[in-house]
């Protein structure tokens, strides 16, 4: 007499790959935030450096000109973050920006206070230890606000 034997069929059973989903989809909720985190911040670097050049900008202008460029000027038109990531404001004669109360001086022909402020989710973009980056300040006596955003 022959005995029948069963076949062995290899594969995986719908458990098991639920099993793997689940585990995947957990990774992908602990890890996503990390992501969105470092993008912001990469993009506030981003934002620090037009600021930046701005500056040196200015600086350029106001070597070749008795007072800094207004702040409406044509000649000096605020940096185009071409992401759309930053609006960015020049206060040269004017009151004090709210956002920019750490800074010393008043703006003025002979000081200026350049800002980038976030738009979109760049909003969201925090330091680590919570201080807010959605608005980045810097005046042309050196400072820059908030002091741990630019860390």
């Amino acid at each position: 007499m022959k005995t029948l034997q069963r076949k062995r069929i290899w594969g995986f059973t719908v458990i098991e790959l639920m099993i793997v989903v689940i585990i995947v989809a957990i990774l992908v909720a602990l890890a996503y935030p990390s992501y969105l985190n470092y993008t912001r911040k990469a993009n506030r670097g981003d934002g620090q450096r037009l600021l930046m050049n701005w500056a040196v900008n200015q600086e350029i202008w106001r070597s070749n000109n008795s007072p800094y460029a207004p702040d409406t000027s044509t000649d000096l038109p605020p940096p185009a973050d071409s992401e759309g990531r930053y609006n960015f404001n020049a206060y040269l004669a004017v009151a004090t920006p709210a956002t920019c109360a750490g800074l010393s001086g008043v703006p003025s022909a002979t000081a200026y206070w350049l800002v980038a402020v976030a738009q979109g989710d760049q909003v969201n973009d925090v330091a680590r230890d919570g201080t807010s980056c959605a608005t980045l300040c810097l005046s042309s006596a050196g400072p820059k606000e908030p002091a741990v955003c630019w860390q």
